[in-house]
């Protein structure tokens, strides 16, 4: 189904003698400026393959044994073990492959185990230039990635997830207001998470959001929500924190974190019915609309700060699959 993410346990990340490196590369991805999610990403990724296959001889555990299984029999696939490695200069091809043939067998996305590939592949070329040391990936290709439609809501599905929020009250004002602001822009959770008073202009409907790379851009909101977000802040204003920059408060004091926004929409999602909503969903679904109701692309590209046509061709597809699935019943019933 469209949408779900599989969850598959607790990743070993204990690395063990093969941590000083990671550590090292990640403070080499710190003095090249990346973002701080960029260099978790990387770094979540090195010390997984390290510690749960590596320091481990590709040995099967309880998650292999619950999702690597055979289509046919149902039984559990047989993995290739090796030998431990506790050295990153005995790591060769086989290592790599194995690791991305055993994501592949636990059901991961094809998307999400090419990003795996190509977090190791940035660690090993950073390996092969600080240790020269031959780098096992140099002659590896990605793994392909499957097409697949963005999941996006139903007609009335984001209605009625915001119909979970309406009243008074200051949660439900905010939560309200920030699922508006969503549904509105597309913004990433980083970026509705870290967005402060001033980059609110309720007048002009519109916001500057940073998004990837500290590159800032302006977004636009309906007038319905800019509405919402003036009952927020009128609400925001009585309490004894209102002093405090960033929009979104907490219950408790304080500033929201992302995981609390996160949590709140599949709290409220649940209220309403609607499953496996997360924040992103409300990006797809954004540009889908944007798409399907004859926007430019050239200004969706610039809106949600896109900075390849890569994005927007994938969602190009999607738009044009949800056109032909509406017109349908449209063509059909002149043939009947």
């Amino acid at each position: 189904m469209a949408g779900i993410r599989l969850r598959r346990g607790p990743r070993n990340m204990a690395a063990g003698p093969l941590d000083a490196h990671i550590r090292s590369f990640t403070r080499s991805l710190r003095a090249l400026k990346r973002s701080r999610k960029t260099i978790s990403m990387y770094r979540e990724a090195v010390a997984w393959f390290a510690a749960e296959h590596l320091l481990a001889g590709g040995q099967p555990n309880d998650i292999d044994h619950r999702h690597a299984l055979d289509a046919d029999t149902g039984r559990p696939v047989e993995l290739e073990t090796f030998d431990l490695v506790r050295d990153w200069e005995d790591v060769d091809r086989s290592h790599v492959e194995t690791w991305i043939v055993r994501l592949h067998e636990r059901g991961h996305k094809s998307s999400y185990v090419n990003n795996q590939y190509r977090c190791l592949q940035q660690f090993f070329r950073w390996l092969a230039e600080e240790e020269e040391i031959p780098n096992p990936m140099r002659k590896t290709k990605p793994p392909k990635v499957t097409v697949e439609p963005v999941p996006v809501f139903e007609q009335d599905e984001t209605d009625r997830i915001l119909a979970q929020a309406k009243g008074r009250g200051f949660l439900r004002r905010r939560d309200y207001a920030l699922m508006s602001l969503l549904r509105d822009t597309g913004m990433r959770l980083q970026e509705i998470a870290g967005l402060t008073l001033a980059d609110v202009d309720l007048d002009r409907r519109k916001a500057r959001v940073t998004g990837k790379g500290e590159r800032t851009r302006w977004v636009r909101f309906t007038p319905p929500t800019a509405l919402a977000l003036d009952r927020y802040l009128r609400e925001r204003s009585r309490r004894d924190d209102a002093h405090l920059e960033q929009v979104w408060l907490s219950a408790r004091g304080g500033p929201v974190s992302r995981s609390g926004i996160y949590q709140m929409i599949r709290r409220r999602a649940g209220q309403a019915g609607v499953p496996e909503v997360y924040p992103h969903r409300f990006r797809h679904h954004f540009s889908h609309e944007w798409l399907a109701r004859g926007g430019a692309e050239g200004d969706l590209q610039e809106l949600n700060g896109w900075e390849s046509g890569q994005m927007l061709r994938r969602y190009g597809r999607s738009a044009a699959a949800a056109r032909a699935q509406s017109h349908y019943d449209q063509v059909m019933s002149r043939v009947a």
